[in-house]
């Protein structure tokens, strides 16, 4: 029998393989006093106490599993809520530098427009097709 200390030291397997050799041995304590093969009958109580130690102590592990299970589940969840904030962030700014390449490019677009018509206007004005009142 190891002590609650070593009990603690035990990997997961070792602590289940324990746990199965201390129920057998208590099996056998048991039927060997009931049957009257053994006479220490003290040993029952003392192994079955052991078998709570065990128990106590796989009960304890799985409870501890379980809380890293449930926060390994937040965290990937946060993960997740985290990722989507980001793309939606990096949407937003596609859209922005999408917005300002569409005003830069109409701005560029009118500023030619206006270019070409002012040129219009000078080529037909050396031509002399307009003329004011005053010079006709």
């Amino acid at each position: 029998m190891l002590t609650f200390s070593e009990v603690r030291q035990l990997s997961d397997r070792d602590l289940s393989d324990e746990l199965k050799s201390a129920r057998d041995s208590l099996f056998r304590q048991k039927m060997g006093v009931k049957t009257g093969h053994l006479k220490d009958n003290h040993m029952v109580a003392i192994l079955k106490k052991y078998v709570a130690q065990l128990l106590t102590e796989n009960t304890r592990r799985s409870a501890k599993g379980e809380k890293v299970a449930k926060t390994a589940a937040e965290i990937s969840k946060k993960v997740a809520d985290s990722k989507a904030e980001v793309s939606k962030a990096q949407e937003g700014e596609k859209k922005k530098a999408k917005k300002v390449k569409a005003e830069e490019s109409e701005a560029e677009t009118t500023t030619a427009e206006k270019d070409t018509a002012d040129v219009k206007v000078k080529k037909v004005a050396k031509k002399g097709l307009f003329k004011s009142k005053d010079e006709k």
